[in-house]
């Protein structure tokens, strides 16, 4: 379903009352602004994600969304600002944040297995100079079942559907068991069995203290999927929980014209 479909803003079935904000939020977003060629995509950005919320990130075409998650990741210099994760710069060797890309961006052709990419998961831990030993392998084929693609370990990564590759992509996130994932639209092109299968690992994810935020399109999900929505358009319109966030007003800020009742 698109942006732009009707939903039913009230419906929060499936979804639990959002867990109390602690200490330290998990990511704090200060004044980010993004430019691509001197034309700001994010401007004057301030978010504070609580530990421990499944929280989407909706928003038009062009909104930032996947700008966010990279400026975060610090994929993308910004202009301006900082980001925070538990506290500290975001640093890719500290093993905080597990990052799962949309399924578009990967070349899918690099001759590797299935069981491979999911490995790929531990080599932040053991560094340049270790290789995977028992204990990473029994890490990768775990996540793989966790997936249901433990049958499909063997299987060269461009002869999965979709459905598959984005499940593998999620297993190798699992794997680096790290206390934040950021997912890029990860419901993209999949069946609705594997956005289920998903959905359960995410919520697991949110059940073990986890903090998980998912660039989302399918605003008619959202109330059954996450605890905690933010609304960007460019400028952040709306963050907080779903309950009291995701509202009629706050979407039409957001989408204007596009969006109808």
């Amino acid at each position: 379903m698109s942006g732009t479909a009707t939903i039913d803003v009230a419906r929060t079935a499936g979804v639990s009352a959002p867990p109390a904000p602690v200490s330290s939020p998990a990511i704090e977003v200060h004044d980010l602004t993004v430019a691509y060629r001197d034309k700001p995509v994010l401007w004057d950005i301030d978010l504070t994600v609580p530990a421990g919320v499944l929280m989407a990130v909706v928003g038009p075409n062009g909104a930032g969304k996947t700008t966010l998650i990279k400026a975060i990741l610090g994929l993308l210099k910004p202009v301006s600002g900082a980001v925070l994760v538990h506290g500290t710069p975001y640093a890719p060797r500290a093993r905080a944040v597990a990052y799962v890309p949309q399924r578009g961006t990967v070349d899918w052709d690099f001759p590797t297995t299935v069981f491979d990419v999911a490995m790929m998961g531990t080599y932040g831990r053991l560094g340049w100079f270790r290789r995977p030993g028992a204990a990473e392998r029994a890490a990768a084929a775990d996540a793989l079942a966790r997936v249901g693609m433990s049958a499909f370990a063997d299987r060269q990564i461009s002869q999965l559907s979709g459905g598959q590759q984005q499940r593998v992509f999620l297993a190798r996130a699992l794997v680096q068991d790290a206390p934040v994932y950021l997912m890029d639209e990860p419901f993209q092109g999949v069946d609705a069995v594997t956005e289920k299968a998903i959905v359960d690992i995410l919520r697991e994810l949110r059940a073990r203290g986890r903090t998980v935020v998912v660039v989302h399109h399918d605003l008619a999900t959202v109330p059954d999927y996450f605890d905690w929505v933010t609304l960007l358009n460019v400028r952040k319109i709306a963050s907080g929980p779903t309950t009291t966030t995701f509202t009629e007003a706050n979407l039409k800020r957001t989408y204007g014209e596009r969006y109808s009742r």
